[in-house]
Formats: structure tokens, sequence, C-alpha cells
């Protein structure tokens, strides 16, 4: 007997049954043997079907496979449809969605798209002994969001439990979508034990927020909040507030001057502001970059930090504008800093704005006759102390010429400086300073390229000469009060020959394999004429780099800066051996902050031993100390359903009071695709 097909309709659906047998009466359908049944956009495979008419209950069993319009899949023994409602009810069900999350549950009940849960387990692993799984008591499933709701869940790793919470939810698909993310877990040797519990809301595709509360058993209580957002093909922001109270034992016992620290960071960049009604050919941008604390604390408690510059404890804040063509540039830059060695920054110079037009090199009058314009507008604020206006204008002229077939150049140049300065926030003699200068400047040099079997050589020699010109002053710095001349360096330069040497070797497929730049200046005046020399050079070699950059005083007969390290870059490892050398040398000012004397070796690497596994690490030593400033080892290991990374290391933290070293273990789980529970 062939395969026979039946239809059977329900009030609300269309069934289509084809198997090898089937047997109908009016109100009984039976089939059995290669059983396929078509039911609205599922197609379900069993070893037997009936379907009863007046009570519109469909039922199969025996290794019943059920496939969905959206890729998923149904494995079970035994299912019952009641199709006037919808109502789907499993017994033993296996699910397995588009992305290779599987559900097994003991009992399990559907209706539309919704199935309730009971015990079951889900994991992404390989179904026979998964490397990781999660057991729950019972759950609610959304299969068109691929969104899952848990109670009593408990993570195992192999058999070996290592997480469990009382709810949980988040999406089974790689889609944003709002939920509790896997918390984490840590412990430092200053902050105690941590928990946080990371709660995240999609606000939409181009928005969300993630909230952090956390605890640490040796501080108090805190929360930060972050939101991301992208307002424009062209643009994006972040911003984060946060908050952290401590205990007052934990205040007293560490001497802090802050028992609260808060802040706010944004973030934001644009590389489309006012474009799209710019004239032709121009150009702008936006760059912001700001926190705001009132210490460095407000930092240190972070988990993970948004993108900053600057130094710490020196916290620097910008925002840039800027437009520019072919032959003109506009920016508009503002610098705020905080300086969290400071209780109080009242008396912090900052750049609230400074004001750039600048005009790109230019032809005048001939082809070899050049010059460019440059016109800042500075403000220099603060509360308390000397603040500052300052317009400045830098006009440099050149001429250009060339013998012997270009062999040799000979540049002509007159450099024009005029800077007007007003003072304020406070009572002065003079409320106002006016300067201007000249210099002049004359320069040979040559560009030579020669090449030879299997390397290319650039030759780059050049001797300049500059001499000062005239300069005029009003009223004389004397006359002005020691708070406006710190505020400002004026002056025309030591007359001197400057030496520059760069040589370049190129391979035949003209990729750079070594590199030096030598500089040697030469001042008349002084009664040591050589001023220091410095020396840069690279050597390449397959992925292999050599570097060194020495400055040497020769007044001094000693090196007063060195940078060496040998580095190996390669596909699956990374090597670097480095020294760091600083000497402070008698000519140093004593009143120029950040100088200190330097001598460390540092060392990083990182490797990957195979597909699954990495190790990385590295310490900085210092010389001098005989001590280890910081060091860190740690190593990753990936599988397609979960990782692992695991690190242990100590910091240099910054503190207002000083310096403190903190011990930190740091172990994260990532269980594919739900997101990771991690220790820190």
């Amino acid at each position: 007997m062939g395969v026979q097909i039946l239809h059977a309709v329900s009030d609300n659906s269309k069934i289509e049954i084809t198997a090898k047998h089937v047997d109908a009466t009016k109100n009984l359908v039976k089939a059995r043997e290669n059983v396929v049944v078509y039911y609205e956009d599922s197609v379900i495979k069993a070893s037997s079907a009936y379907f009863d008419k007046s009570t519109k209950i469909l039922v199969l069993d025996g290794q019943i496979e059920m496939l969905g319009y959206q890729g998923s899949k149904v494995h079970t023994n035994h299912l019952e449809i009641h199709t006037e409602s919808k109502e789907v009810t499993f017994d033993e069900l296996f699910l397995i969605g588009k992305n290779d999350v599987w559900i097994f549950s003991d009992d399990a009940h559907k209706e539309e798209s919704n199935y309730t849960l009971g015990a079951s387990l889900i994991s992404s692993c390989d179904i026979v002994d998964p490397l990781w799984k999660m057991a729950f008591s019972d759950a609610l499933y959304d299969s068109d969001t691929n969104y899952i709701k848990i109670y009593g869940a408990k993570v195992y790793l192999w058999d070996i439990p290592v997480f469990y919470t009382p709810y949980l939810a988040f999406s089974t698909d790689k889609e944003r979508s709002s939920g509790l993310l896997f918390p984490a877990f840590g412990y430092s040797s200053n902050g105690g034990f941590l928990y946080e519990q990371p709660i995240f809301w999609a606000i939409s595709p181009r928005m969300d927020i993630e909230f952090n509360p956390q605890i640490r058993t040796a501080r108090s209580i805190g929360m930060y909040s972050t939101l991301r957002f992208v307002d424009s093909a062209y643009s994006s922001g972040k911003l984060r507030v946060g908050y952290f109270k401590d205990k007052t034992e934990y205040i007293e016992e560490n001497s802090l001057p802050n028992g609260s620290h808060y802040g706010v960071e944004f973030n934001y960049e644009s590389s489309k502001v006012f474009s799209h009604k710019l004239p032709t050919g121009f150009t702008d941008g936006l760059y912001i970059n700001t926190t705001y604390l009132n210490d460095i604390d407000y930092l240190n408690l972070q988990q993970s930090h948004l993108k900053h510059f600057g130094l710490i404890p020196l916290q620097e804040s910008r925002v840039n504008y800027f437009l520019y063509n072919n032959d003109y540039y506009a920016g508009f830059n503002s610098k705020y800093f905080i300086d969290t060695r400071k209780e109080d920054n009242s008396d912090t110079l900052q750049i609230l704005p400074s004001i750039q037009l600048h005009k790109y090199l230019s032809h005048l009058l001939w082809d070899n006759l050049t010059y460019s314009a440059d016109l800042r507008i500075n403000n220099f604020d603060r509360e308390k102390g000397t603040t500052m206006r300052q317009a400045e204008l830098k006009v440099p002229v050149e001429f250009t010429t060339s013998f012997f077939d270009d062999f040799l150049n000979l540049s002509f140049g007159e450099e024009l400086y005029y800077s007007k300065f007003f003072f304020g926030n406070g009572e002065y003699l003079y409320d106002d300073f006016e300067y201007y200068s000249n210099i002049h400047k004359v320069k040979l040099f040559t560009d030579l390229t020669k090449k030879y079997d299997g390397f290319t050589h650039v030759l780059q020699p050049a001797l300049s000469y500059i001499r000062p010109g005239n300069e005029y002053k009003s009223p004389s710095l004397s006359a002005l009060d020691v708070n406006q001349t710190a505020l400002f360096t004026v002056g025309l330069p030591e007359e001197h020959y400057a030496f520059n040497l760069s040589q370049y070797f190129y391979d035949e497929m003209m990729n750079l394999k070594f590199f030096q730049r030598l500089t040697q200046t030469y001042n008349p005046d002084r009664s040591y004429e050589f001023a220091d020399l410095s020396n840069e050079m690279q050597y390449n070699w397959n992925g292999w780099s050599l570097y060194n950059n020495v400055i040497y005083s020769h007044e001094y007969g000693k090196i007063r800066e060195s940078a060496s390290r040998i580095t190996l870059n390669e596909q699956g490892s990374h090597f670097s051996l480095g020294h760091t050398y600083k000497q402070i040398l008698p000519d140093v000012p004593t009143y120029i902050t950040g100088n200190i004397n330097a001598n460390e070796v540092y060392f990083s690497f990182g490797y990957t031993l195979n597909e699954q596994m990495k190790l990385n690490g590295g310490v900085t030593y210092d010389v001098d100390d005989a001590s280890s400033k910081q060091w860190r080892f740690g190593g990753s290991y990936h599988r397609d359903c979960w990782n692992a990374t695991a690190s242990v290391r100590q910091d240099i933290v910054p503190r207002p009071t000083g310096y403190t070293e903190d011990t930190t273990f740091y172990l994260q789980l990532n269980f594919i695709p739900f997101g990771a529970v991690g220790t820190e």
C-alpha cells in the first residue's frame, strides 16, 4: 500500500496527514508508519497519529520530530495539540533553537509561541555530557522573541555547581534584549568580597542602559549606570553616572578625605555635525571626552572603564569641534582638569576655550615661495588666581630652491610671531602685555634614494641655522607680576645650528626594515656648545622588532633618557621586553613637576597554545628599588559553547592619600550565547 493523504479541517486550522496507513471514520482519523503532519507553519514526523474531529485534538506518539518555520526543532515521545485553542502539551520535550541552544524538559505546555516549562535543562554544548548546563525548576519561554525567564537556576560546569540565582532572564538569541545579566563576584585585598548585579535595558535598537549596583564587604554599596546611544549614522555616545558610599570605619582606617565617591562621564563622537549644511568641500566633526568626579576612587571602583586619556591622578576633559577643507582649518577646543591630589581645584588652570584658525601651506607669488598662518585665541580661566586671555599669530614664510639637478636644496625662512595677553582676576600694575618677534632660518638639505640588489636606501641629511631677529615687549617683563609671568613664556631662541640625519632601508616589497633619526644641536654662545644628542633607530626582521631611543648630554657626560625594547608579533603570539631609563640632571628646573628618575624593566607576552587556549602576562620591575611594581598572569580557554578567562594581578592604585597596592584574582566564565559569570 502506498502513501495515503488525508485532509482534516478544524475551525481555525487546516491539517494534512500523510502516512503509509490511514484509517478514517466520521469523527476519527488514525495514521501509522511514516506519519507526516502538516499543521500551520510546522512539519511533524511521528510513528502514529490520530485526530478527533469532535474534540479538535491531534495526538502524536513515538519519536516525534517537529520542525518550526523559524528553524526550531522539537523532539518528544508524546504530543497533544488542541487545534481550537492552539495549546500544545509535551511529554519530555527536547527543543533546539536556531542558535543551537537546546532545552530538555520533563513537562512542557505550549500556547501560541509561549512555552511553560517544568523541571528542565538548558545548554548550547553537546547533548551528551555537556561542558556546562543550567538546571531550573520552571521557566517561561517565548519562541518568537527567543526570550526566556528562569526560576531557581543552577549553573553547572561539568557537574560542578558554580552559580545559583532565584531568577534569571535573557535572550537565547544573539540580539540585544532587556533583563538581568550574569552577576560578577570577586575579591580584592582592599575592598573585600564583591558582588555586582548588572541590569540591562534595551530601550530601542539605537539606545540601551546598563545599571550596575555593587556590594563590597569591606567598604559598602554603590551604583553605576551607563547610557549608550547611536543618534545618527555618523555619531554615537556614552553617558555614565556613579555613586559609592564608604563605611565610617573604612574611611577612618584608610584616612580618606571623602567618604562618598561620585562622578559623571560623557563620551561622544560625530564625524558629521553640520556637514549637510556646509559649503562644498568642507568637513566637520565633534569629539567630547569629559569626566567630572570628586576623587579618584570614583574610577577605581568601576569594573570596566570608559575610554579616557590624560594622566592619573590628573583627570582631563576635552571638547573639540573642527571644520576644514583643503585650504583652511578651524577648531574650537576646551580642556578642563581635575587634580585628584587636591581637596580644592579652584586654583587649577583651565582652558575654556581655545579657538584656532589655520591656513595650510600655500604658494605666494612664486611656486617656490610658500607661507602658512596660524591664529590662536586662548582663554586660561580659574576661580582663584591670575587668569589670562591670549591671542597669538604665527606666520612662517619660506623660499626654497635647488641646485645640481635637484641634488641639493636650499631654503630661506622667516618666521613672524605676534601675541597679545590680557590678565584678570586680580589687581595688577599692567593688565595687558604685547609681544612680537621674528626669526631667521636657513636650511641646506637633500633627499637621496638609491636602489640596490634586494633593498632600497633613502638618505635625508639636513643642516639648519637659526638666528634670532628682533623682538618687542610692552611693557617689559620685569614690570609684570610674578603671577602673570608664570602663565606664559616668550623670547627669542638662541642662535644655533642643528644637524639632522634620517635614513631608511626598504626591502624589495618596500617594507621598512631599518630606520635611524639622528639630531645634534650646536650653540656657539653657550659655555658648553653642544646640546643633547638624540638618536632613534629600529630594525625589523620577520616578526621581530628591535628599537632604541637615547638622549645623551655632552655637558654632563651622562645619558639623560633611554628607551629600548625588543618585540615579536606573529599570528597567535606576541612578546615584548624593554627598559626605560630617565635621569634628572642639574639643568632641569626644580619647579617643573612630573620629572622623576626612572629605571624600569618591563616584560609582557601573549601566546596561543592552540585554537582553544591562550596565555598572557607581564611584569614591571624597578631596577633601583629591586622590586616589582606591577605584575599579571592569566589565560583563556575557548570552546564553541563556553569560554573562560582567568588572571592574577597586582596593581598600583593612585588615591588622594598616596598609592596603595591591590592584589586581585579575576575569573570570568562566558556561557555562549547567554553572557558571563565572573569573579574579580
